[in-house]
């Protein structure tokens, strides 16, 4: 767990519930089914004495922005301000009273009324739907056409994105299919350089039309493994200085 600050939310675990449980609202649970999955997910959390309490501060705080504070979060956030279980993990006498300002504050505002139920809308999460295997053309700023195929997929709470490795290829124009399997990858020069790389569909409509399915499948020539991310509206910058394509 990282911690930078003595605010509620100046915390790795504090800022992951609050942008967890904004996401399950929006994606239609109840606060009280939100909190029933986060208890479900962070089981190691609450069984670590420092994590505990920073789990039910973080999350009865983020209920009570959102207008959604359930008593069972409010009873235990209150508890554990009161008997000072937070405080424990705070050694550096300043820090220490500066949280308790910090809880103090907030201890307060939970005891208050809280605003009107937000509405949050639901997240927008990326869905690539390209095949194992499959080629991609992709034109650089230049107009040339490089080459991504698909090597795999990675997963994560913002949908699903294709992982590529890149063909050796710049030209005017795509390549044939039957070059397709002569072409070595590209990499990155450096010592163990990046050779694969999470590409995120673009949502421009200009830049849309950058990206070509060349509607045929090529053996992979790496599994998935190490792999840096490319996303917009960094990709060109991206591609220009890791693999000098231009």
């Amino acid at each position: 767990m990282g911690t930078w600050g003595v605010a509620i939310f100046s915390d790795d675990l504090a800022a992951d519930l609050r942008d967890d449980f904004r996401e399950l609202i929006g994606d239609g649970l109840t606060s009280t089914e939100a909190t029933d999955r986060l208890l479900e997910e962070h089981k190691s959390s609450l069984e670590d004495p420092d994590e505990m309490p920073v789990f039910w501060i973080a999350l009865a705080a983020a209920q009570w922005k959102l207008g959604r504070l359930e008593d069972r979060t409010r009873q235990m956030a209150l508890q554990l301000i009161d008997n000072g279980a937070d405080l424990a993990r705070w050694d550096n006498p300043k820090d220490r009273a500066k949280r308790e300002v910090v809880l103090a504050k907030t201890r307060e505002e939970l005891l208050s009324v809280q605003p009107p139920a937000k509405r949050i809308p639901r997240t927008i999460r990326e869905s690539n739907d390209w095949k194992h295997g499959e080629l991609i053309g992709f034109r650089l700023l230049s107009g040339k056409w490089t080459v991504l195929r698909v090597i795999g997929h990675h997963t994560d709470k913002g949908g699903q994105f294709a992982v590529c490795e890149l063909l050796d290829w710049v030209d005017d124009q795509l390549p044939p299919p039957e070059k397709i399997d002569g072409l070595p990858i590209r990499r990155d020069k450096s010592l163990n350089g990046i050779s694969q790389f999470i590409f995120q569909q673009p949502k421009k409509k200009n830049d849309q039309a950058r990206v070509v399915r060349m509607n045929c499948l090529s053996t992979p020539q790496q599994t998935k493994g190490h792999y840096a991310a490319f996303v917009w509206p960094h990709i060109d910058r991206q591609l220009e200085s890791i693999f000098e394509l231009r």
